[in-house]
């Protein structure tokens, strides 16, 4: 380059190619600068959307709930119908919510860095047998036919991050269902053993919609959603199959598609696995009978929880889980407050909401830190923070820097706050803690002709499970009204071998005759649903069939038995 004066520079041929190259770099750089912009700003309009409209779902519903409890009109009978139905739509809002900032938080870990894998022991089929019919449900829902199939002969016991993997094959599947308007959505399972393990090949295949070929090498961009405008309508973050990417490349594993527009997709993940011993997938046999359905978890009885949170519907939900653990729950609303109380009386453990008005959660446990001395009483106490704040390193933070003894993200599941206790407090399991029952009869099914005691019911338990003895009244009474159209509907479906629709019944009879205390007809049930179910599923056909035939009687006689002993009970109170 050279310098005529001090306005003008004479470049070389080369210099002003690389010039005019650097332009357009810097125009390309630009432009992408200005796409991922954008993507960002759609994706934070879709969210807006996504999140508010289970967040009106909730809200309504909730307020239907306290309408019809208002209603005078009503029955206890017909409001508690109404109010399970409205409940069922806010479990169903709020699951979706979760979806959505689960989704958001999970990109946010892998985008920075901090996301872990976390390789466990598990079993695979055990996997399989609990999302496929998750998954069936799903396309039955929007008319779909859904099939699956599974080499059975590859290895079944391994090594991974189960949870992470049933992210991957939920993610993929759901995806093929939304995407899906009419036809089929296939998962088909196959693989290959190697020297370190096995790689699990698994393939979801649609009729749906499909992906133009120009969209396919952004499928698995994150913040991008393609072809928008043709599925504006669809729930969803956008985000499910970035973070099935990422979780793979995580993984040491991949991810395939094919796709023709308008006609449909094939998505195959390649999913990596430790092997852990010759078991294969079918040799798996899972546990049966009435303990399947009862819940796992502890008993914490009399002892002492404090639990700190402006938000009243965070106190009531936590107080009734902790009452279901058999604590002694105190709840406040005001950080100062809690200050007094935690100077006065000692607690097992005291849970802090971290954003509360005046006074936080960890402005009450930096003022416990600075005097020890004038809260002595719960010097031992490990101190909890509730928050929602999820985002990676969060908990790190508030144990190492804000001096926290434990962490759980809100919202928080009972069996959450279960494992969480159970860290710092032994309890009592309640299965153990629970009436003793006649082993056999759910595992196998009850000896034909079975009468007396075997289908005697527990009152106390039932009374237990329902809160008190007025709803008790209420379901056990519901239950002996549906009795009659039950036995109509199973002798129904025996004489046309509707067996799906009696599996629906049996299972529906299995759920609420654990509720009432029928533990051991509830167990009959179990194992009289899962001959059907594997009948449905062409398992063991000749096997399940007879059976589901031979058991007829005596099951629709164990029904009646139980439904005459619980009239006895009712006819006894009543007088």
């Amino acid at each position: 380059m050279e310098s005529l004066s001090e306005d003008k520079v004479i470049l070389t041929k080369e210099e002003y190619q690389q010039l005019l190259d650097n332009n357009e770099r810097l125009k390309d750089a630009e432009k992408r600068a200005n796409a991922a912009n954008k993507a960002k700003s759609d994706f934070l309009s879709s969210m807006s959307h996504e999140i508010r409209t289970p967040m009106n779902s909730v809200l309504g519903m909730n307020e239907l709930i306290r309408m019809t409890l208002a209603d005078a009109s009503l029955s206890i009978a017909d409001k508690i119908g109404r109010v399970i139905g409205y409940s069922d739509g806010i479990q169903h809002s709020g699951e979706m919510l979760l979806y959505v900032i689960n989704d958001i938080l999970d990109i946010s870990k892998i985008e920075s860095g901090k996301f872990e894998i976390r390789p466990a022991p598990y079993r695979f089929k055990k996997l399989l047998e609990d999302m496929i019919p998750l998954f069936t449900i799903n396309a039955e829902g929007k008319s779909l036919l859904f099939t699956s199939e599974t080499d059975e002969d590859l290895p079944g016991y391994v090594e991974g991050d189960e949870v992470r993997i049933r992210q991957i094959i939920s993610n993929i599947v759901n995806n093929a269902i939304k995407y899906t308007k009419e036809g089929s959505v296939s998962l088909t399972i196959t693989g290959r053993k190697t020297e370190e393990g096995v790689i699990y090949d698994i393939a979801v295949k649609d009729t749906g919609i499909g992906i133009k070929q120009e969209n396919l090498s952004h499928l698995f961009d994150s913040f991008e959603r393609v072809d928008s405008a043709e599925t504006h309508y669809i729930e969803g973050t956008g985000l499910g199959l970035a973070i099935v990417k990422s979780l793979l490349d995580l993984m040491g594993g991949s991810i395939e598609v094919e796709s023709v527009y308008g006609e449909g997709s094939l998505f195959t993940a390649h999913i990596p696995q430790k092997v852990l011993s010759d078991e294969r997938i079918r040799d798996y046999r899972p546990a049966t009978g009435p303990e399947m359905s009862e819940s796992r978890h502890h008993f914490f009885t009399g002892r002492q929880i404090l639990v700190v949170d402006d938000n009243l519907t965070n106190l009531t939900v936590a107080r009734s889980f902790l009452e279901q653990m058999k604590c002694e729950a105190e709840t406040i609303t005001s950080g100062r407050e809690a200050l007094k109380v935690i100077g006065e009386r000692h607690f097992d453990i005291i849970f802090l909401d971290h954003m509360m008005p005046e006074m936080s959660g960890v402005k009450v446990l930096k003022e416990i830190r600075l005097h020890p001395e004038k809260y002595e009483v719960n010097r031992e106490t490990p101190f909890i923070v509730m928050t929602a704040n999820a985002v990676a390193g969060a908990k790190e933070q508030y144990i190492n820097e804000f001096g926290f003894d434990g962490y759980i993200a809100k919202p928080f599941r009972f069996a959450e706050l279960d494992r969480l206790m159970s860290t710092y407090m032994e309890g009592e399991d309640a299965k153990s803690a629970a009436a003793p029952m006649t082993p056999p009869v759910g595992a196998g099914g009850p000896p034909p002709g079975a009468k007396g005691e075997v289908w005697d019911i527990d009152y106390k338990a039932g009374i237990d499970t329902c809160g008190d003895q007025d709803t008790y009244d209420v379901v056990a009474d519901t239950y002996l009204e549906i009795q009659a159209e039950n036995m109509e509907k199973l002798a129904g479906c025996l004489k046309s071998d509707d067996w799906e629709n009696y599996r629906i019944i049996v299972h529906a009879l299995k759920s609420s005759s654990f509720t009432i205390g029928a533990k051991n007809f509830g167990g009959f049930s179990m194992t009289v649903e899962n001959a059907a179910k594997e009948l449905s599923e062409g398992k063991d056909i000749e096997k399940n069939l007879g059976y589901l035939r031979g058991s007829y009687h005596p099951y629709t006689a164990a029904y009646a038995a139980v439904c005459e002993n619980l009239r006895k009970h009712r006819a006894g109170r009543q007088n």
